[in-house]
């Protein structure tokens, strides 16, 4: 039995330690206007997530009703814990046939993780934020 005793504590260390450390979690959230009305303008539009403690970048597809939810490397795998900067690409695709693309709806500021002023803290457990956004007033 003694000589068992260091196998028992071994197996239970690796056991105690393979289930500690941060693991990742989910983050949905909402895109809205100051004005409270879902940003439906930037369907489509790419959210990312950048955290400089973790090293970690992570993106979320705005839906047609504003929602998202944020992915690090594949479908539902969620993020690492951490406070992460937030920049919002808007997607505007030309028609076809045509080399114009559709009006600008969001300011140019909030592509940058420097510029948006966008933050989030993501904690162990479901995350769930509502980002507001100002309008793009056509002026430079």
């Amino acid at each position: 039995m003694k000589k068992l005793l260091p196998i028992i504590f071994l197996l239970f260390l690796a056991g105690f330690f393979s289930g500690c450390g941060p693991s990742k979690v989910q983050v949905s959230g909402k895109v809205v206007w100051k004005d409270g009305k879902p940003a439906t303008e930037l369907a489509n539009g790419q959210i990312i997530f950048d955290c400089k403690e973790t090293l970690t970048s992570a993106r979320g597809v705005i839906q047609p009703d504003g929602t998202f939810r944020i992915n690090t490397e594949g479908p539902k795998d969620g993020v690492m814990p951490g406070l992460y900067n937030i920049a919002i690409v808007e997607h505007r695709p030309a028609s076809e046939g045509s080399t114009r693309l559709p009006p600008q709806h969001l300011p140019d500021k909030y592509y940058s993780f420097d510029t948006s002023g966008l933050t989030f803290t993501v904690t162990p457990g479901l995350n769930e934020t509502t980002i507001s956004l100002e309008r793009f007033s056509g002026s430079r």
